[in-house]
């Protein structure tokens, strides 16, 4: 019995070791960067620029200086600058990536491809897992025309030299972030533009509307059934703000009308521009208040057409 006893604790040994060796050895699923070179056109420049300003909110992070310090951040400036740190609770520390033409601290010595895959398929030019901050689970949606022209607006940006501290992250979230990158199936199709609710729907997903706006668990996994029902907290300088709902309930979307809708987001974003605004909320209103009236209203076709879901979300 005592040799069994000690041949079952080396096996265990030998899982537990291999296992551990796994852990600090296993590496994000990722394929090669496609080699694609996006060509620049002015239609192309612009709907770029327009979905980093206003659809997908990169200023929001890669343009502000300070985490919660302010709500009015710099949208064409993207080198750098909210950071993530144990001081809120996180798990680490980490911080927006420059993003500008640098080669040395930004994205200069990227190649097209690399951005793509980093942008949808979370995955760094080394190889390495991008944190799901980082929304590359909402941008992988993004049709590979409205990619490309991120890319092409990105390698607009003037070369600035502005180094940012390089990911300091526990265990063992270090290791789960490994998990999340996936590579593309297949081409990305947008919407059909003359369908409303199929934009807003596609809007919606890249804007990541769903992981703010639904309810999680203790694991902060979202909870089935909910999406769109509001009810998750986030904790951070401004304080705590709890996602709102977006389903037609009584309790849910706070607009009767698409134009009240839009005027929610415009005096909103307005209110945040001011100069002394300060930050009292994650919602990054003074980007998604800059999306266009017709997107805005395809948001609220969206919205309004949901299973209207009851909410204990409390007032702001």
């Amino acid at each position: 019995m005592r040799k069994i006893r000690y041949v079952v604790a080396g096996l265990l040994g030998l899982i537990l070791a291999g296992g551990g060796l796994r852990m600090l050895t296993f590496e994000a699923h990722s394929r090669p960067a496609s080699q694609i070179k996006v060509v620049h056109t002015p239609e192309r420049l612009a709907r770029g620029a327009y979905l980093t300003r206003s659809v997908l909110a990169c200023g929001a992070c890669h343009g502000s200086k300070e985490m919660g310090s302010t709500a009015k951040v710099d949208h064409l400036a993207l080198t750098g600058g909210e950071c993530w740190t144990r001081d809120y609770g996180f798990p680490g520390t980490l911080c927006a990536t420059n993003l500008s033409a640098d080669p040395e601290t930004g994205l200069g010595s990227w190649t097209d491809g690399e951005v793509d895959r980093a942008l949808r398929e979370g995955v760094s030019r080394d190889g390495r897992a991008l944190m799901g901050v980082m929304p590359y689970d909402a941008y992988r949606h993004l049709s590979d025309e409205d990619a490309h022209a991120v890319v092409a607006h990105l390698r607009t940006l003037p070369a600035v030299k502005h180094a940012m501290p390089a990911p300091d992250i526990d265990f063992p979230v270090s290791f789960f972030i490994k998990l999340g990158p996936e590579p593309l199936a297949g081409p990305v199709v947008g919407p059909d533009p003359t369908d409303p609710v199929a934009r807003g729907r596609y809007l919606a997903t890249v804007a990541g509307c769903q992981g703010c706006h639904t309810p999680v668990d203790g694991r902060h996994q979202p909870l089935p059934g909910r999406d769109f029902a509001g009810g998750q907290v986030f904790e951070g300088p401004f304080g705590a703000a709890t996602s709102s709902n977006l389903t037609p309930h009584a309790k849910g979307l706070r607009a009767d009308t698409a134009e009240s809708f839009v005027a929610l987001f415009r005096n909103r974003a307005t209110a945040a521009s001011e100069p002394n605004a300060k930050q009292t909320t994650p919602m990054p209103w003074s980007s998604y208040g800059s999306m266009t009236r017709e997107d805005l209203n395809s948001l609220y076709e969206f919205f309004s057409g949901l299973k209207a879901l009851d909410s204990t979300t409390p007032e702001p």
